[in-house]
C-alpha cells in the first residue's frame, strides 16, 4: 500500500514540474505557429440521401451547403447514398432544377471542379441495380476505406 501511495505521489509531481513549465523537454510555444486544432484541416461530409428526382429542395440544399463549406476552407466530401444515388447517373436529367437554382446535376459537377470528391454508396447503387459503368466521371463508386478515410474528430456531416 505503502509503494502504491509513493507512486501516486510521485507521478502528481512530475505531471505538476511539466505542467508549471519546469519540463526542459518540451519546446515553448510560439504565437506566431498555429495550433494542432487549427493546422488541422476541416473537413465537411455531406450526405444526400433524398431522391433527386422528387425532393429537389434537399437535395439542392445539400449542394448549396457543400459549396458553401468549400468557400468556408473546408475539404468536401458528398456522399450519395439511398436515393441520392440517381443523382451520380448518367441516366439522370442535366435539366432538373430547384425554382431557377442552376440545375442539380450541373451544381454537382461545379463542386467537383472545386476540389469535392463525389462518393457513390455501391450498396445503395446494387439496391436500385445501377451499374458503375452508369455513374458519371465526376463521381466514383467509393468504399469503407475511401470513405471513412475522409473522416475524422472534427469532421461535421450533414444529412439532407
Amino acid at each position: 500500500m505503502m509503494v502504491r501511495f509513493s507512486l501516486l505521489v510521485l507521478s502528481v509531481a512530475i505531471l505538476a514540474l511539466t505542467n508549471t513549465g519546469c519540463d526542459s523537454s518540451q519546446p515553448e510555444a510560439n504565437a506566431s505557429s498555429p495550433s494542432s486544432s487549427e493546422a488541422a484541416q476541416k473537413i465537411a461530409l455531406i450526405s444526400i440521401t433524398s431522391d433527386p428526382n422528387t425532393d429537389l429542395q434537399e437535395v439542392n440544399m445539400g449542394l448549396t451547403f457543400a459549396g458553401f463549406c468549400v468557400d468556408e476552407g473546408y475539404d468536401v466530401n458528398i456522399f450519395l447514398n439511398v436515393k441520392g444515388v440517381h443523382l451520380a447517373t448518367n441516366d439522370f436529367s442535366d435539366e432538373i432544377a430547384f425554382l431557377s437554382h442552376s440545375p442539380l446535376k450541373e451544381q454537382l459537377k461545379a463542386l467537383n471542379g472545386r476540389g469535392v470528391q463525389v462518393h457513390v454508396c455501391p450498396v445503395c447503387m446494387g439496391d436500385f441495380e445501377i451499374e458503375a459503368d452508369e455513374i458519371i466521371e465526376e463521381a466514383f463508386v467509393t468504399d469503407k476505406p475511401k470513405l471513412f478515410g475522409k473522416l475524422g474528430s472534427d469532421t461535421i456531416v450533414f444529412t439532407y
